[in-house]
C-alpha cells in the first residue's frame, strides 16, 4: 500500500497557534461546568488510518495524508513529505 511520511515542525509559530494545530490534528478532551462534564473533541487523525512514531511525524495512507497535508500547510507548519511502501495491516484507527 502507498503511503506518506509526513515529518513537520511548528515551533516557528506562536504557542497559541500550536495548540490550535495540536488540537486540530490529535483532539482534546474537554470539560464543562468546573470538570462536572467531561468529552473528547476529535480532531482529524481520530477518523483516518494513521501511525504516529514521534510527536511532529504521521505516516498515513496518500489519500488521508493529503487532508493532513492541508491541514498543516493552512496553519504555515514546516512539512517535508516521503513516499513509502506499506503492509496495510501496520495502520491502526
Amino acid at each position: 500500500m502507498k503511503a506518506k511520511i509526513i515529518a513537520y515542525t511548528i515551533k516557528h509559530l506562536t504557542i497559541a497557534q500550536q495548540n490550535q494545530i495540536r488540537i486540530q490534528l490529535n483532539g482534546h478532551n474537554a470539560t464543562s461546568h468546573g470538570g462536572k462534564y467531561n468529552y473528547r473533541l476529535k480532531g482529524l487523525l481520530d477518523k483516518i488510518n494513521h501511525i504516529k512514531p514521534s510527536r511532529s511525524t504521521i505516516i498515513a495512507p496518500t489519500k488521508e495524508a493529503e487532508q493532513i497535508i492541508e491541514l498543516l500547510k493552512k496553519h504555515d507548519a514546516k512539512i517535508t513529505t516521503y513516499n513509502i511502501q506499506i503492509e496495510k495491516k501496520e495502520f491502526k484507527k
